[in-house]
C-alpha cells in the first residue's frame, strides 16, 4: 500500500465522518496536500454543496498536510485545530477538492524548533477549495477559503531536565 493509501485508511478510520463525506486523499508532494469529494453525499436542499461538508473538506486538507509533514520530519504527534473560518465565495456545483499548501512550501523553522525544543506547536494554515477536476495547479477561483490554526503535540516522551 503507497503513503497515500494508508493514510487515506487512516484518516478514514480516525475520522469517520470523512468515509461517510466520500473524502478522497489524491496527493501529497511534501509542500501540499490534494483532497477531494463528490457532490452527490455532500449536497444541501439547493443542490449545491453543504457548507459543512466543504468546511470539513478544507480542514481535513489542512490537518492532514500537518499530519504528513510531521511524519515527514521523523515525528509523532497528535494534531488538533484550535481554530478555523471559512468564507464561502460561490456555491459548490459539482464535484470538488481542497487544496492545502505550506507557509512558503516548508514547515516554517519557529515550529519546528517549538515542537523540538517544548513538545508543542502552533501552525496557522490556508486552504482553498475549488470545483471541477482535481489538480495540484487549479486554474480557477476558489469557492470557499479556509484559515486555520491548529496545535501540534508531540508524543514522544521527552527526558525531564
Amino acid at each position: 500500500m503507497t503513503q497515500l493509501g494508508r493514510f487515506q485508511k487512516r484518516i478514514h478510520d480516525a475520522i469517520p465522518i470523512t468515509r461517510a463525506l466520500g473524502i478522497e486523499v489524491l496527493d501529497y508532494d511534501g509542500r501540499a496536500l490534494l483532497v477531494s469529494a463528490p457532490l452527490e453525499p455532500n449536497h444541501n436542499h439547493q443542490g449545491t454543496g453543504f457548507g459543512g461538508s466543504v468546511y470539513s473538506l478544507a480542514v481535513t486538507s489542512a490537518w492532514g498536510l500537518i499530519e504528513l509533514a510531521i511524519a515527514d520530519m521523523g515525528l509523532k504527534g497528535n494534531v488538533v485545530v484550535q481554530s478555523g473560518s471559512i468564507d464561502y465565495l460561490t456555491p459548490v456545483e459539482g464535484n470538488f477538492y481542497a487544496l492545502c499548501r505550506l507557509p512558503a512550501g516548508e514547515v516554517p523553522d519557529r515550529f519546528r524548533k517549538s515542537l523540538a525544543r517544548h513538545g508543542k506547536g502552533r501552525l496557522a494554515l490556508h486552504a482553498d477549495v475549488y470545483c471541477g477536476e482535481p489538480t495540484m495547479e487549479p486554474r480557477g477561483a476558489p469557492v470557499a477559503t479556509f484559515q486555520g490554526r491548529f496545535v501540534v503535540q508531540d508524543t514522544v516522551s521527552r527526558p525531564v531536565l
